[in-house]
């Protein structure tokens, strides 16, 4: 059999660059570039290097390969997950399709850092299940080398006299007319890119947005007065990495690449169905968010194959969140097995710093998938709303300011799928509702009281104040409210936890945890009036 050349293309510290400004435009431009350094930058220099070349078939006809034929002399072997395998029969070819590569992501997207690996692989090993893991491996290991033992120059240097862009502190290269300030090549780039990023997420979601737009600015999320938070939600798929790497073929990696985008792209379409649907029949949702006629009160800023992360008003944040994970969930994808995810859903002011923000949801999406790691085929959610200026990771956050005399405050995250026990999301918000007090009229289609029992303001604010206190505070004032017909929720398998407040901490042996803090923090953000055209809680 005859070698070929494989090349693998990457692009680091994505995020970063994505999310290095406050400007939702500029995260929205550098989200459309990185989308593009694949499909339209290199189809560019593919197409330029190999006139025959047909940059879509792989997604087309997953199952032919043809660069063993003898008339190919390129092949796309798949793009996903952040990576691009490519093949040629010439190795000048493929040395020259990285540098060209390269050349022009420094021209058309300044600031990204491409890395490459190059290997030369025999053509029988692509539909060998024995072999192609293993040379797939160690040009994988190979890349992973090149990238810690060079770091390549992706912006212009400093010049010597000039102004610094106020948005990156590299030279001030552009004059931007809106701003009437100088900026640089990186943001210039990005800010030209946005009205692209929003067309293009009009074309592709044409179908189900109904001549709704989505918002260009973060505060045309619909911030309602008074509460100038927003959600930046993250949400990963669970153990994808682990499922690429038991493709063992190209086929099987082409396929499961394909249909896990378009399990992604659907979760979000049905969302954005729900969506509209509740501002055409639904005024409930008006509660939490101001519209404005036509903004939806969303916007995706990174779509990736397995991941997507997007802003909302800070109220509807976990709800969206919970609603696309459950959809995920649901989607069939090649290697037959069963969806999952995590998320990180961060509650901040709508001037926090962004690339904070995503750190933080990001973190959250981490301590999440800790919990999943344990759990197959679950989905877990973990939130956090940053009222003050807390830094550092959510571990350091919750052990410094969420842990009282007799244990944890927090007892997130929360399963969103698998089975339903004490740390449910769906069990939490049980608990909120029997604190609200409120309860819907299928037939007068309103929210009423359901009688005095109802926890006043004043009592669920002291009685935060006294979880944190010690045990015989906590059982005292728990003893007085139900004398008061005030009772708190039950909690599922730990019926003492209502007389004491607390239960056993099953993530640290000794420790104690109440799971009513979380509560009483989720529903002041929470929309439960939404519920019920999903089910009765």
């Amino acid at each position: 059999m005859r070698d070929i050349y494989a090349v693998l293309l990457e692009v680091s510290s994505i995020q970063q660059y994505v999310f290095a400004s406050n400007k939702l435009k500029e995260n929205l431009g550098a989200s459309y570039l990185v989308e593009n350094i694949f499909e339209n930058n290199l189809r560019t220099v593919l197409e330029g290097l190999d006139k025959k070349c047909e940059f879509e078939r792989w997604k087309i006809d997953p199952q032919k390969i043809t660069i063993c034929d003898q008339e190919s002399e390129s092949e796309v072997g798949y793009i996903g997950g952040g990576n691009a395998l490519i093949f040629f029969k010439n190795r000048d070819t493929a040395v020259k399709l990285g540098r060209k590569w390269s050349q022009n992501l420094l021209i058309n997207a300044p600031g990204l850092r491409p890395s490459i690996a190059i290997g030369k692989v025999d053509c029988s090993v692509l539909a060998d299940k024995e072999k192609f893991p293993v040379t797939i491996g160690k040009l994988f290991d190979k890349l992973r080398e090149n990238k810690l033992s060079y770091q390549p120059q992706t912006t212009f240097s400093r010049h010597g006299i000039t102004a610094e862009c106020y948005h990156t502190g590299l030279s001030a290269e552009f004059f931007d007319k809106n701003s009437n300030n100088y900026v640089s090549s990186v943001t210039m780039k990005k800010m030209k890119s946005s009205q692209a990023a929003t067309d293009n997420l009009h074309e592709k979601f044409s179908s189900v947005l109904k001549g709704y737009r989505f918002p260009t600015e973060l505060n045309e999320l619909g911030q309602t007065e008074g509460d100038s938070h927003i959600s930046i939600a993250h949400i990963d798929g669970n153990r994808m990495g682990s499922r690429f790497q038991e493709c063992k073929t190209l086929e099987e990696i082409r396929l499961l690449s394909i249909s896990v985008k378009k399990a992604t792209e659907d979760s979000f379409a049905n969302l954005l169905k729900l969506i509209v649907q509740k501002i055409e029949q639904d005024d409930n949702i008006f509660d939490y968010f101001n519209f404005n006629g036509i903004l939806l009160p969303i916007r995706p800023i990174i779509m990736g194959g397995d991941d997507i992360t997007f802003v909302s008003p800070g109220k509807l944040g976990i709800y969206f969140a919970e609603i696309f994970m459950k959809e995920f969930s649901e989607k069939i994808v090649s290697d037959k097995k069963k969806l999952s995810s995590c998320a990180g859903v961060a509650i901040t002011k709508t001037k926090y710093p962004f690339y904070r923000g995503y750190q933080l949801a990001e973190g959250l999406c981490g301590n999440a998938k800790k919990m999943a790691y344990k759990e197959t085929d679950s989905s877990w959610i973990d939130f956090h709303i940053a009222y003050g200026g807390f830094s550092g990771s959510i571990e350091n956050i919750r052990r410094t300011n969420y842990t009282g005399s007799r244990g944890n405050l927090c007892l997130r995250p929360y399963r969103v799928t698998g089975k339903v026990d004490y740390c449910s999301l769906s069990e939490c918000i049980r608990g909120i509702n029997h604190l609200s007090g409120i309860k819907f009229d299928p037939e007068e289609k309103s929210w009423f009281d359901f009688d005095e029992s109802k926890w006043p303001r004043s009592k669920l604010k002291e009685f935060r104040e006294v979880l944190t206190m010690g045990a015989p505070v906590s059982e005292k004032f728990i003893t007085e409210m139900e004398y008061r017909h005030r009772t708190l929720p039950d909690i599922k398998g730990h019926p003492e936890c209502k007389n004491t407040g607390w239960i056993y901490d099953r993530r640290e042996i000794g420790s104690k945890v109440t799971p009513y803090f979380d509560m009483l923090e989720l529903m002041e953000i929470y929309p439960l009036k939404l519920l019920f055209r999903e089910g009765d809680i």
